[in-house]
């Protein structure tokens, strides 16, 4: 996996994507981390479940986002670790699947979300999970304002 969302300029659109996909699909972020390759986050939707419908619009929009920052910013060339050709796709940012997981007991969803905020302690990225940037460890575990809004689990379960 390349660390395509090393630099906080894709970190940021991630953010906005995702604040647009929640609002259009009723849902809330419960925990999150951004890492440089990869992402994990836990979410609610208020109304019905439309996780692949959110996946896609997410993927779809990060996809052509991230593309043509990294054309802007970095040049054409910076494309070439993601050339991929299928039908009509050429770039390939995010694997075509994801994994989801139904919590439905408060200590498997306490156990993910640890797993979530452990992430970049694990990967070296800090020694605390509160001390990374782009998760939501430090809101609960200091009660501080996250990068994008969520909602503490316990208004949920």
């Amino acid at each position: 996996m390349l660390p395509l969302l090393e630099d906080d300029i894709y970190k940021s659109i991630l953010y906005e994507s995702m604040q647009y996909v929640n609002t259009k699909y009723s849902a809330v972020i419960i925990s999150y981390v951004f890492m440089p390759n990869h992402i994990h986050f836990i979410i609610c939707f208020e109304k019905k479940n439309k996780l692949i419908e959110y996946m896609r619009d997410f993927k779809k929009f990060t996809s052509y986002k991230i593309t043509r920052t990294m054309r802007s910013v970095e040049g054409k060339k910076s494309l070439d670790p993601l050339h991929y050709q299928h039908r009509q796709q050429v770039l390939k940012v995010w694997q075509d699947r994801f994994d989801d997981l139904y919590l439905f007991t408060t200590k498997i969803l306490l156990i993910k979300l640890n797993y979530i905020h452990e992430n970049p302690v694990r990967k070296k990225l800090c020694d605390e999970p509160s001390d990374y940037k782009h998760s939501s460890a430090a809101f609960y575990l200091r009660d501080e304002t996250p990068l994008m809004p969520i909602t503490h689990f316990t208004q949920i379960v």
